[in-house]
């Protein structure tokens, strides 16, 4: 069957805009039927299904949805996705388990091994889970151990091979704001990650940017931080969560850590001025704007967006 996905949408669009959910829900509903592959469909579909408090049919979406994105090896955002359905239901032990396999896919550990000990914590016989630890425990070991030798790597991704100790300060329980990249215990000091790590924090990042979850993706903006190769590019995400949470200062601090970094090119010293006029200027702060956004222009006389940016501000306020 031929539809026209476009009109849908637009119908759809309608609909939310004048609250009638449920109605846009089913327009939602013939687009998967037609484009069962399309993975913005499935989120769009479980938030509008969460907004209406029908929050088992959102998860049901949202998990189709963590499936497609692990079906094409793109674990970071399929753990966001199942971390988005135990911000509903803490207590979906298959999400932890999934989320905790991916982890171990992913090489990290530290947080596949927090991901089963929760289950336990929920279901303390699930053979699964004390499977999964005790095949942990093993493998560290033997990486302690010159002498061992792990017999078998099930979980572990072939391509990376998960550090032999890390602590990366992530709690599974959703319903408090995420641990940062600070939060080591007492007496421990923090390692930090491995170039590999990093990007999987990183990308992880992206991934919760990306569906609006900023205080998780500021959780590992901070911990892929700690790795010099990755410190730019994550204050520059970092400012820019802080900028959508409405929190100028932070998102300002940012932006200025990142501008200290040494040996950065022109073009991207620019870019990164102008989001600092961006963040002075939503914290009322127009005349640190105007310079920022004058600096732009001195990296970059071409870049249109500075100069319209000053043309306003430099405008006399209207009586």
């Amino acid at each position: 069957m031929v539809i026209d996905k476009e009109k849908i949408l637009g119908i759809a669009q309608r609909y939310i805009l004048k609250g009638q959910t449920k109605k846009a829900i089913k327009e939602y509903l013939k687009l998967i039927e037609a484009s069962p592959k399309d993975k913005r469909l499935y989120l769009k579909l479980g938030d509008l299904y969460s907004k209406i408090g029908e929050n088992e049919k959102a998860i049901q979406e949202y998990l189709k949805l963590a499936d497609l994105y692990a079906d094409e090896d793109l674990n970071s955002r399929a753990i966001s996705v199942y971390k988005k359905v135990l911000s509903i239901n803490p207590e979906f032990v298959e999400a932890f388990h999934k989320t905790a396999k991916l982890y171990l896919k992913e090489g990290l550990v530290g947080s596949a091994k927090n991901y089963y000990q929760s289950v336990l914590e929920l279901k303390p016989d699930d053979q699964d889970a004390l499977k999964a630890l005790e095949y942990i425990e093993n493998y560290r070991q033997a990486k302690e151990s010159p002498k061992a030798v792990s017999p078998e790597e099930p979980f572990v991704s072939k391509h990376r091979q998960p550090p032999a100790k890390k602590h990366i300060g992530e709690r599974t329980s959703l319903t408090h704001s995420p641990t940062t990249a600070t939060s080591i215990p007492t007496g421990e000091t923090p390692i930090p990650p491995t170039t590999e790590d990093a990007e999987t924090h990183y990308h992880l990042g992206i991934a919760y940017k990306e569906m609006e979850l900023f205080d998780y993706a500021i959780s590992e903006f901070e911990l892929a931080s700690s790795n010099p190769s990755m410190k730019f590019d994550c204050y520059i995400m970092l400012g820019d969560c802080f900028m959508e949470k409405g929190d100028y200062d932070k998102s300002i601090n940012c932006y200025k850590t990142a501008s200290e970094i040494k040996g950065l090119p022109e073009k991207k010293l620019a870019r990164l001025q102008f989001n600092l006029g961006l963040a002075y200027e939503a914290n009322g702060m127009v005349s640190e704007a105007l310079h920022a956004f004058n600096l732009v222009l001195k990296l970059d006389h071409s870049f249109s967006e500075a100069q319209e940016k000053i043309r306003k501000l430099e405008q006399p306020p209207k009586s």
